[in-house]
């Protein structure tokens, strides 16, 4: 059995000789090979190269890094289904050593290196759903959980944080110290301020299903889950699977700073609130698009932005489109 791993080495608590050490004793009767990319685009080559080759792929991370390395494999995928070739993903297992490790914690993968590694022998993968995002700029894709308003950008000023602290020396390592509670800090930060006052200001969105209904909604928080909680702490949608081939559609529909602010208070506190104030869909297809003069869209997914100032935005779910290792070997 042939795996390939590899190492961000710039994620939230990863150390190199800690993580070759962990696989080594975990898979020694493997053939294994150890990379450690410099840059996305490194990555993104590194593993759609690694994915003809390789029984498994270890993508040593956190979501973002994941979200990064699948790129170019659901591009492929895609593209081999319309042309009819021959493509196949090889099973990935995340190894959650990032800022953010939500979809590790969903499939019940321990921070414990060397346990988590083991799971490669020790359990059949299985195959979860991946969420397509598609503007007229770009196709990319996402695994766990998104949206847009202030939801995206919390995620978009987090990201400019980090990068900000990475680059000082003094300050490097906070980014390891805060970990994932960056985001509930920014956010806390933007209601406390009224930084994301304007989002109540000519904000319009229309959500076409893909049964066809449609509905309007000034919301200026809104949830795209593929999986029931993120960050540890929230769960927005606590009966949504990334199995079933479909995903959950949040809306925070109120008028003020406050009234959002509780909202998510609830949600911190694994309540939801009354549906006539947080409505909720179930769909497999919908289409996002600025209303009239109101501003673009940003949209992100896995901590990362994945679409930018545009006025529409496709999501679809592409139903067990990735075969991954989980933490149960019950798993399906």
């Amino acid at each position: 059995m042939k795996v390939s791993v590899l190492i961000n080495g710039q994620a939230g608590n990863a150390s190199i000789d800690a993580i070759r050490s962990a696989c080594d004793r975990a898979l020694f009767r493997t053939e294994r090979e150890y990379f450690t990319p410099q840059s996305p685009t490194d990555l993104q080559n590194l593993v759609l190269e690694l994915s003809k080759t390789s029984d498994a792929l270890i993508i040593c991370g956190g979501d973002g890094t994941l979200n990064t390395a699948i790129q170019p494999l659901m591009a492929r995928l895609q593209s081999q289904k319309a042309n009819d070739t021959a493509f196949k993903i090889p099973p990935i297992l995340p190894l959650p050593v990032g800022t953010a490790n939500d979809l590790a914690s969903e499939l019940g993968l321990s921070r414990r290196l060397e346990r988590t590694a083991r799971r490669v022998l020790e359990t059949e993968p299985h195959a979860i759903d991946v969420i397509e995002v598609k503007s007229d700029e770009r196709t990319v894709y996402m695994l766990t959980n998104g949206g847009l308003g202030i939801a995206a950008e919390t995620a978009d000023l987090a990201n400019q944080v980090r990068s900000e602290l990475r680059q000082s020396n003094p300050l490097r390592h906070a980014v390891r110290l805060v970990g994932s509670q960056i985001y509930e800090l920014l956010l806390a930060g933007q209601l406390l301020t009224g930084r994301s006052r304007e989002w109540l200001r000519g904000w319009c969105v229309s959500i076409e299903l893909g049964n066809g209904q449609k509905r309007e909604t000034s919301a200026p928080f809104i949830m795209v889950n593929n999986q029931p909680g993120l960050g540890g702490k929230y769960i927005p949608a606590p009966l949504t699977s990334n199995t079933d081939g479909t995903f959950n559609i949040l809306l925070v529909e109120s008028s003020s700073l406050a009234g959002i602010a509780r909202s998510l208070m609830k949600i911190r506190k694994g309540l939801l609130p009354d549906e006539s104030v947080c409505p909720r869909i179930e769909t497999s297809h919908a289409v996002f698009r600025s209303k009239g003069s109101a501003r673009n869209l940003t949209f992100f997914g896995d901590g990362e932005i994945l679409q930018r100032g545009v006025r529409e935005i496709e999501v679809t779910c592409l139903k067990h489109a990735l075969p991954v290792f989980s933490g149960s070997a019950e798993a399906e």
